[in-house]
């Protein structure tokens, strides 16, 4: 396997950092994007990218903007639309790259499985295969999931202060217009598009997207060819529940999206 990083400028001017990751014989192209506050390196975004890579794909992943990772900007200021079109320009940086290829497959966590999630709908002819993996739904369904008084404190105060799991000591600070900005972006409405092969997964005590959520807006999906996959005692990034730390259960993500990759062949 070949590794590659680049830094590019989003269309703000930002830093993006990109990793293409290059099989010995690649058939496909796939692009994943890390959730609020993620990056490269999460291990279950490398998780992600080991199966797609089994699998004969190029992976090309990155740090989002406004995140923790490489990239330029500050996670007070993260929002949706931001996420979105980081999505966009990394693949229009690709699309002048001499590997680039179409249909491509899509993959992301969370926040960034939302905007892989989005793309898929407005571009559906340039997909040939869709993992969105724990993603956001709409805005109403996500208020759903946090305490009142909680999300009253953070609109009051602008921001709120979130641990990060990934980063030990580092303390993200996310902007309240982040929840705005996910008003633009209902993936109910357009699910219709969705007719490519999709993959699905939720952990089982998944508090901010969890299966109820994700399951209406996969019931919505035309897709002859659809999967979802629940893995049991893990929370959102498939960390276990009681410890917070990635065990076996990763290899359970790891090999459900391998598996499933094996029985569309997209190629």
């Amino acid at each position: 396997m070949i590794t590659e990083r680049v830094s590019i400028k989003n269309r703000y001017g930002l830093k993006l950092v990109i990793q293409v990751d290059t099989p010995e014989n690649p058939k496909n192209l796939v692009f994943i994007q890390p959730g609020q506050g993620g990056f490269i390196g999460q291990t279950h975004i490398a998780a992600f990218a080991e199966a797609f890579l089994a699998n004969d794909f190029r992976v090309v992943r990155f740090d989002p903007t406004h995140s923790v990772g490489g990239s330029g900007g500050d996670i007070m200021d993260v929002t949706y639309d931001g996420y979105v079109e980081d999505l966009e320009d990394v693949i229009n940086w690709a699309r002048k790259q001499e590997w680039f290829q179409q249909p491509f497959a899509l993959c992301g966590h969370s926040m960034g499985a939302q905007s892989t999630a989005w793309y898929a709908e407005q571009h559906s002819d340039e997909i040939n295969c869709l993992a969105p993996i724990a993603p956001v739904v709409n805005y109403n369904l996500l208020m759903k999931t946090y305490d009142p008084e909680y999300l009253e404190d953070w609109q009051e105060r602008g921001h709120v202060e979130i641990t990060s799991h990934s980063k030990p000591g580092v303390i993200k600070k996310v902007g309240w217009g982040v929840n705005e900005s996910l008003k633009k972006f209902d993936l109910l409405p357009n699910a219709s598009r969705l007719t490519m092969p999709v993959l699905f997964m939720a952990g089982e005590f998944d508090r901010g997207c969890p299966y109820e959520n994700q399951k209406i807006l996969f019931d919505l999906m035309p897709s002859k060819n659809k999967r979802f996959v629940k893995i049991d005692d893990v929370e959102h990034s498939f960390r276990n529940n009681e410890t917070r730390e990635y065990d076996e259960k990763l290899n359970e993500v790891k090999n459900a999206i391998s598996t499933w990759l094996h029985d569309i062949k997209t190629y």
